[in-house]
């Protein structure tokens, strides 16, 4: 079944959108001009929150992203807090939520966010690009290229595989964050890029299928950090 909406960093190739197209009724690649640092200027995680009932955008967002989503009638509240061109204020939303857990670094968490997540256990990472840097398959599987954030999630008894960041593309950096290649549509995973080019592909892909998730590579390129893809 295809969703209603998927939301992509719209400098991706053309063949990753029109891939795309195949499990969503519509594309958004979403840009934004003037908020935030070039890198991370087009990716969907700065700007939007997602988790099991909630979509939460910056009230500073792009006027397209809100006509957007408006149009789409998908249900969204406006978060507290603009983004900027600092990290304390450029992670507000870069966060990661499962069922019973809430995943973030203290201190650089949008209030609304925090609201939604009450009475969940929280877990304090090192790294406040959170979601930028890992990904949930489970409440208590998820993958990441933050050796901080692996090291702190089987600490708390948590089921976490390590993916060297090397080789992973992004704008004006060396390299990228894995949470930022994927993003989840029922039970497959979908990477803008091809893991089974990086050396920990095969183990990462192993990793998952035992999770019950298919993986899906939009291109044969090397992984690419877009910020993620949101299924809405």
């Amino acid at each position: 079944m295809k969703s209603r909406s998927v939301i992509v960093d719209a400098r991706v190739d053309e063949q990753i959108l029109q891939k795309l197209a195949y499990y969503a009724e519509d594309v958004f690649p979403f840009r934004s001009e003037g908020l935030t640092y070039e890198s991370i200027s087009c990716h969907p995680d700065i700007f939007l929150y997602q988790d099991e009932k909630s979509v939460i955008v910056a009230p500073n967002a792009p006027q397209q992203l809100i006509k957007y989503l408006l149009e789409k009638n998908i249900p969204f509240e406006k978060g507290k807090s603009n983004i900027g061109f600092k990290q304390i204020d450029s992670c507000y939303y870069n966060c990661i939520s499962t069922r019973e857990l809430f995943l973030h670094r203290e201190g650089f968490t949008d209030p609304l966010v925090l609201e939604k997540n009450k009475g969940k256990r929280f877990i304090n990472l090192p790294q406040s690009y959170t979601r930028c840097s890992m990904f949930a398959l489970s409440n208590t599987h998820f993958i990441t290229s933050d050796p901080g954030i692996h090291k702190a999630l089987v600490k708390e008894g948590l089921v976490s595989f390590l993916f060297s960041p090397n080789e992973i593309r992004i704008v004006d950096h060396q390299y990228g964050f894995l949470g930022g290649t994927c993003g989840m549509q029922a039970d497959k995973i979908f990477f803008l890029g091809n893991p089974l080019r990086h050396k920990d592909g095969r183990g990462l892909v192993s990793f998952i299928e035992k999770e019950g998730k298919k993986c899906i590579s939009l291109c044969n390129n090397y992984l690419y950090d877009g910020g993620g893809l949101f299924f809405l």
